[in-house]
């Protein structure tokens, strides 16, 4: 596709809500489009829901399309800063009931201040930071970009955190894309490192229900990608018995002779 221009060093990610589906939850984007496509899409963050009220209906249908295809997965969350962080988490861990916690990456969004001081947003924050820590035995990584964080929070108070920072170009008029944003992002005051970088917000609709799909940049390779999810390549193999990743060690590699050849 000639929209991709720039960033091509950097392994390529979408994020997905309901927002690309159709306004009544019935279409979805073709997920053999976006297993297909060039650039491969290495990792999918998906809305798992908004502070202590709200699931997002699409998040188990898309999990379930990414993870036919074996890209890796990060289920994200929207915190509201004045409501009670344990209430917040213990949705988000709902939601997620069933996943394997240890497959995917956890993600915090935090970009809404609702009028609470950058004391209170910072509080709610760190809280949320540590009830996942203890749940998942590493924190998660928090949605952000560097203006908000400069203006609402107190980073010298977080942890230590991987970031994935939105940066980019102004909207142009429907029914152009706007192209993605070159790496690597501003970064907020105190942080030194970003892990991805969402570079668009209009790039096409790949599969797309929709024009528009949100693109995002991860710092580093493919591999890295991989690495950082303790994955390995054969992990992604797909069994041509039923489409599904195939375990390469586990019940259908006796049966699989791709999986066999992977454990030679």
């Amino acid at each position: 596709m000639s929209y991709f221009v720039r960033n091509q060093e950097f392994a390529f990610g979408i994020d997905l809500s309901r927002y690309n589906a159709s306004a009544d939850l019935k279409q979805m984007p073709d997920f053999e489009q976006v297993a297909g496509h060039d650039p491969a899409v290495n990792f999918v963050a998906i809305r798992a829901g908004v502070s202590w009220g709200y699931r997002d209906p699409m998040f188990r249908p898309f999990y379930q399309q990414v993870q036919r295809f074996g890209a890796c997965v990060l289920p994200y969350h929207v915190l509201y800063p004045g409501e009670p962080a344990l209430k917040q988490v213990d949705s988000f861990l709902k939601i997620l009931e069933g996943i394997n916690l240890n497959e995917v990456r956890l993600v915090l969004d935090v970009e809404l201040e609702h009028g609470h001081t950058r004391a209170m947003i910072t509080s709610t924050l760190l809280s949320s930071l540590e009830l996942l820590e203890q749940e998942t035995g590493r924190l998660p990584i928090v949605y952000s970009r560097a203006m908000w964080v400069d203006a609402n929070l107190r980073v010298a108070d977080l942890p230590k955190l991987d970031w994935w920072l939105a940066q980019y170009y102004y909207r142009r008029p429907f029914p152009q894309y706007t192209p993605e944003y070159p790496c690597p992002p501003r970064m907020p005051k105190g942080v030194d490192r970003w892990l991805i970088h969402q570079t668009s917000e209009r790039g096409p609709a790949i599969g797309g229900v929709g024009n528009y799909m949100d693109y995002d940049r991860w710092n580093g390779t493919p591999a890295d990608v991989l690495a950082y999810f303790g994955r390995t390549d054969a992990a992604r193999v797909i069994c041509p018995l039923d489409g599904e990743i195939c375990p390469v060690k586990g019940k259908r590699a006796a049966e699989c002779l791709q999986c066999q050849a992977v454990e030679a």
